[in-house]
């Protein structure tokens, strides 16, 4: 059979494409943060999308240092979640991080981008109210995770799936 590439560039040039994100969670005095975009009235955990030849890590350092201009301290991944296509966004793969709570001085550093209304410091059941579903669902997913002692949780759109542990792999 022969090959439909001429090289290994043309191969995984020809593959499918996801985007990627890296979010946060960001807490202060026990509250967690949520962001406002302009282009929204829904609120969003802080974060954003993965640049070329960056690293979800990378991209949460400089996403956070753009929205808030803050330097922060991740301590840990805790969640993947994979984004079906279901509207103009397409499919994308969201790293959640969890952040080393902010410092008094920190939060009087903030400075939010001119890409955001606003900012808030809230509580957990106010932010999941406030946050967009996939948002809201992947930040309880992740909690769950957290409070039953996983280090990190892989979701789909936000939920946990069951896995079948009877399946059979070929």
């Amino acid at each position: 059979m022969e090959h439909p590439y001429d090289n290994d560039s043309e191969y995984y040039a020809s593959l499918p494409r996801k985007r990627v994100g890296s979010g946060a969670l960001i807490f202060y005095r026990s509250q967690i943060l949520i962001m406002q975009p302009v282009y929204s009235s829904e609120w969003l955990l802080p974060g954003g999308t993965v640049e070329a030849e960056e690293s979800p890590l990378e991209a949460l350092h400089r996403e956070i240092k753009e929205q808030l201009n803050l330097k922060i301290d991740p301590l840990q991944l805790i969640a993947v979640d994979y984004i079906p296509n279901r509207d103009v966004k397409g499919e994308y793969l969201q790293f959640l991080f969890e952040v080393k709570e902010l410092t008094e001085h920190q939060v009087q550093q903030i400075k939010i981008s001119t890409d955001y209304k606003d900012f808030k410091f809230v509580d957990i059941e106010k932010a999941i109210s406030m946050l967009t579903v996939a948002a809201a669902r992947r930040l309880e997913s992740a909690l769950l995770a957290l409070q039953d002692g996983k280090s990190i949780v892989y979701l789909e759109n936000g939920n946990q799936p069951s896995f079948n542990s009877t399946m059979a792999f070929l």
